[in-house]
């Protein structure tokens, strides 16, 4: 396919970002009870997830950068 090394570690952190907020996951947690800092786990899990992927994607934006400029 023709990546470079950084390209293929950036997709890798972008793949395990998107599993966060597939069916099997959610559908796993979709459930009301327990309660995390006061909300229904699914919306805990969404919000989580939401700075889980800020930060995946921060990640594959250095590994992506830092290898093209070598």
């Amino acid at each position: 396919m023709g990546l470079t090394k950084g390209e293929k570690k950036a997709l890798i952190f972008l793949f395990l970002a998107i599993l966060g907020f597939m069916p099997p996951v959610t559908v796993w947690a979709n459930r009301v009870e327990p309660y995390v800092l006061g909300m229904p786990f699914l919306l805990f899990w969404q919000s989580f997830m939401v700075f889980v992927t800020f930060i995946l994607m921060t990640l594959a934006y250095k590994t992506k950068e830092g290898t093209d400029k070598k």
